[in-house]
């Protein structure tokens, strides 16, 4: 299969995912869960955006050398993304010390990206690197936080059933395992060959995308969560 029969698919699972988190709304519709239905619909809108507009050179910068990019639909796509997965955790989280160890993450990732953008990484032609690893790494502790406190729970014995189980699952395996190509993303489009590394990261993607379909279908409804 090659790698743009991978990249189709990924939009094709997100889309799926959007669409089966739609119809199981009612599950959690009174949840902070409900936001993370419209990250999924705003990450399938941008890949569809990106791709016509690196088809059609509009919504694009041109570098010096002529060459088009989208990227900065990307970085401003992974910026809320980050944001708004850590405030539906921040929500949901009970212990204190870790809530404030999660805005603190907030502030210190809002902070990053601005660095970055103005000293370090051009927004409009190069993937945010150091943000993209940053956000990861906090996300990666803020799902541990909740781990913890799903253990802790009744809701231990229903795991299973549990949408942000699921959610976390699917999050926790695709960040865990782009952190090290995310480094050096930026130098994939510049090294031929090297782009097939971009593969792990479609699998992973997909991955994830159908971890979150199963968790829409198979969890039960719950009107808040603990």
């Amino acid at each position: 299969m090659s790698i743009d029969s991978f990249r189709n698919f990924i939009v094709f699972s997100e889309l799926l995912s959007a669409t089966i988190g739609t119809i199981y709304f009612y599950k959690y519709k009174h949840t902070p869960l409900k936001y993370f239905l419209f990250l999924l619909w705003y990450i399938t809108i941008t890949e569809c955006i990106g791709w016509y507009a690196r088809n059609n050179s509009v919504l694009v910068f041109f570098d010096k050398d002529g060459v088009s990019y989208n990227l900065w639909l990307f970085n401003l796509l992974y910026f809320i993304l980050f944001v708004v997965i850590f405030m539906i955790y921040l929500k949901i989280i009970n212990n204190s010390k870790q809530k404030k160890i999660i805005k603190v993450f907030i502030l210190s990732y809002i902070l990053i990206s601005i660095i970055n953008w103005t000293f370090i990484q051009s927004f409009a032609f190069e993937m945010s690197e150091l943000p993209y690893v940053a956000g990861s790494i906090f996300l990666i502790i803020t799902i541990m936080f909740y781990f913890t406190q799903l253990l802790k729970s009744d809701r231990i014995i229903i795991f299973h059933k549990t949408l942000l189980f699921w959610i976390s699952v699917g999050l926790l395996l695709f960040h865990t395992g782009t952190i090290p190509f995310s480094l050096k993303y930026n130098d994939y489009t510049v090294f031929p060959g090297i782009h097939k590394l971009y593969l792990i990261i479609y699998i992973l993607a997909i991955t994830m995308y159908l971890i979150f379909t199963f968790g829409f279908i198979w969890s039960k409804r719950v009107e808040k969560i603990d």
